[in-house]
């Protein structure tokens, strides 16, 4: 005999030489790399020819591969061998000086850059020298690095060498040099300049070595390259003494240092979620050198106006906030840098047999860290609206419940399905769609920042039941004589129930049969879990618990005894499953 059933639906959710009575009192403390740290010699007058200077050091300087230079190579002095310094020389600081009877001292200027070109990486400066330094034969170009405490150099050959002059004085000129440097990797590069021609050359007559470090050789700021050293801080609008907490939101500006070179169009940092990259800025701020080393400062800020009402692309792991990675993205590496959590609300998994008991308090669904920052950066008197999206076709509204406006970390939102909000989200989950809410923050009336959306999502109470239950070939004798027959398919004749964590109601199967079907007109009845299946819904399984249930069904066919004709034919019939909410009688006096 075959059983049919109704099956239930299932519902998814980065040359120096040795110096002569070398001095370090460059070595400390914090210089700008556009300013002056010692006064000019007084000799030989450099009058300027042309009215500009060059750039600042937050200022632009242009692609290295721009300066691919027409200026004939000079010829490199033959080196058998060199000894490599154990440290990095004292930076060399170039300075553009006013006035009759002063002169320009040479040396590195304002900023430092790094860019790529296929498999190209060049590092651009700009330094002060003679006017025709480019007819010296005698240039050389190092590169010193360390890895590990362990330092090495490099002559660099002259081919993979670019300067162009960019500003002519009397006397000398404002050069900028790009090297590429592919091929070496180290933590930390300096770059050293050697020419000691007699006409073009580096002299201390021209402020070099004029503390008798390093004759004949300008040196750069040490910076970081395939290793990089970085901090980054979201304590701009905080006090040096607060701890960071890892939490960012919308509006938010942080602080991000590095030993690197400027990266052109300041691109420095991606977030590992597309939508926050795609809405944060950057500004470079300045580069200054400390402890003779270069340090690139920027700033970094999610766009607050971007991320209003933004939707799609902000999905939660069930955790407060949005976990995103961040990391550098330079020419010469890229590197993580820290993951920080944007914003501080959790989303809601619910069904609609839950809301229909219970009350959503979003203040369980809030991180505290993340009302208490948004209080000490943005003001502690701060007021909130809750806002409502969902995906039947209806936009973003203002909520209308209680809680929906008020002081925030003072009145929260409640939600039940009696309110006109809740009655919304019980539409949206009952039709088995997502909804969101949107937290948004004012001062005095204007919107300061806005929380991560919640996602609301309905869950589902599901089951399966067999296709089929088999008894197989039952003898005329068995009907008319009465008997107990097991089904030939109990390996497979199993009910499995999924209930969700949220749904915080009891649930029951029952399982009835047709008042007109075969079986009743045999005088037989259907068994199982012990129990007879009537025309009248039989609870077959009582379920409290969470999580997934599974039942062996123990299917048995009774048959009473059958006194009329019995045709030789095949029977089948049909079961009604259903899953559903357990009924709560309350009664009262």
């Amino acid at each position: 005999m075959v059983i049919a059933d109704n099956v239930g639906s299932t519902e998814n959710t980065s040359l120096s030489g040795s110096p002569k009575n070398k001095t370090d009192n460059k070595t400390s403390g914090q210089n700008s790399v556009s300013s002056a740290s010692s006064q000019s010699d007084g000799k030989n007058n450099d009058g300027v020819n042309n009215s500009s200077t060059v750039s600042s050091s937050n200022s632009s300087s242009a692609s290295s591969a721009s300066f691919k230079s027409s200026i004939p190579k000079n010829n490199i002095l033959a080196v058998s061998s060199v000894n490599w310094p154990k440290r990095f020389a004292t930076w060399t600081q170039g300075e553009r000086v006013s006035g009759t009877f002063s002169r320009n001292k040479y040396g590195f200027m304002n900023g430092v850059y790094e860019s790529a070109d296929g498999l190209h990486k060049y590092v651009g400066f700009n330094i002060m020298a003679h006017i025709d330094w480019t007819q010296s034969p005698k240039t050389q170009f190092y590169a010193l690095y360390e890895t590990n405490g362990q330092y090495q150099g490099q002559i660099i050959d002259r081919s993979k060498v670019d300067i162009v002059k960019m500003e002519s004085y009397s006397y000398t000129a404002s050069w900028y040099v790009s090297i590429d440097l592919a091929g070496i990797s180290a933590d930390k590069v300096q770059i050293c300049i050697f020419d000691d021609d007699g006409s073009h050359g580096f002299w201390s007559s021209n402020g070099v070595a004029d503390d008798e470090t390093y004759p004949f050789i300008i040196s750069s700021p040490i910076f970081g390259w395939s290793k990089i050293d970085q901090s980054l801080s979201d304590k701009i609008n905080q006090s040096s003494s607060d701890a960071d907490d890892g939490i960012i939101y919308a509006g938010q500006s942080m602080k991000y240092k590095n030993n690197a070179p400027r990266v052109s169009q300041d691109n420095i940092v991606d977030f590992s979620n597309a939508t926050l990259d795609s809405k944060k800025s950057i500004k470079f701020n300045q580069q200054t050198v400390v402890n003779n080393e270069l340090v690139s400062d920027y700033t970094i800020s999610t766009n607050l106006s971007s991320l209003e009402n933004q939707i799609t692309g902000l999905d939660q792991s069930g955790n407060y906030g949005i976990s995103t990675d961040l990391t550098s993205v330079l020419p010469s590496t890229t590197q993580a840098i820290k993951s920080v959590q944007y914003g501080g609300l959790k989303s809601i998994n619910i069904t609609p047999e839950a809301l229909a008991k219970k009350t959503i308090n979003l203040k369980d669904y809030t991180d505290p860290k993340f009302i208490a920052k948004l209080q000490k950066d943005l003001g502690s008197n701060l007021t909130y609206k809750w806002f409502y999206y969902d995906q039947l076709g209806t936009s973003m509204s203002q909520a209308n419940a209680p809680g929906a406006t008020g002081v925030l970390g003072q009145v929260w939102l409640s939600i039940d399905n009696k309110s006109d909000l809740g009655k919304k989200i019980e539409q949206q989950l009952n039709s088995n769609k997502d909804g969101y809410l949107q937290l948004k923050i004012y001062s005095s009336g204007k919107l300061v920042t806005v929380g991560n959306p919640i996602l609301i999502k309905g869950e589902s109470s599901n089951f399966e039941v067999p296709d089929l239950i088999d008894f197989g070939t039952i003898s005329t004798d068995d009907v008319i004589n009465g008997s107990s027959l097991e089904s030939q398919t109990s390996a497979t004749d199993v009910l499995k129930v999924t209930i969700p964590a949220t749904t915080e109601v009891g649930w029951e199967v029952t399982a009835r049969v047709p008042e007109d079907g075969a079986l009743a007109k045999l005088n037989g009845k259907l068994n199982l879990l012990g129990k007879d299946i009537t025309t009248s819904p039989t609870v077959l399984a009582d379920i409290n618990k969470s999580g997934e249930s599974s039942y062996d069904l123990d299917a048995k066919l009774i048959f009473s005894g059958y006194h009329g004709q019995v045709d030789p034919t095949k029977y089948s019939e049909a079961i009604n499953w259903k899953l559903e909410p357990k009924i709560t009688l309350n009664a009262s006096e």
